[in-house]
């Protein structure tokens, strides 16, 4: 497995050139809970040509498991293609976007709020045990 570190990328919301189907997306778990962390990990499907916007203001980090196809990866420093079975590690603060190559691409996500924005939350309180 190839691992890709990215220096700059989050994805907002999906979005496909003009005439193509919309991808197909599905949330597999999600947590989240008021002042505290926030994980997902999600099912995506891009048609072929597909583009996801990647987003820095979401204060996401993200590793992105391409299972079938190939993720084309743009950013202001250039260009980086993950194929199947490979894995691109996007952190926070990244700008750029994300689309499928000449054929369908199926991809895993896994995000998670960066330290950054967690540091900045007011402390955890676990529950209350009694005994």
């Amino acid at each position: 497995m190839i691992i890709s570190t990215l220096q700059t990328t989050v994805r907002t919301a999906t979005g496909t050139a003009s005439g193509a189907v919309a991808a197909d997306w599905q949330c597999l778990v999600r947590r989240g809970m008021l002042h505290s962390e926030c994980e997902a990990v999600e099912h995506w499907t891009l048609p072929a040509g597909a583009r996801l916007q990647l987003n820095p203001a979401h204060g996401v980090e993200e590793a992105l498991l391409v299972l079938d196809g190939e993720l084309l990866i743009s950013r202001a420093g250039g260009r980086t293609t993950v194929g199947a079975g490979q894995l691109a590690l996007v952190p926070h603060g990244s700008e750029g976007d994300l689309r499928a190559g000449d054929r369908p691409a199926r991809l895993i996500t896994v995000r998670t709020l960066a330290a950054a924005v967690t540091d900045r939350l007011p402390p955890r309180i676990p529950e209350l045990i009694t005994p």
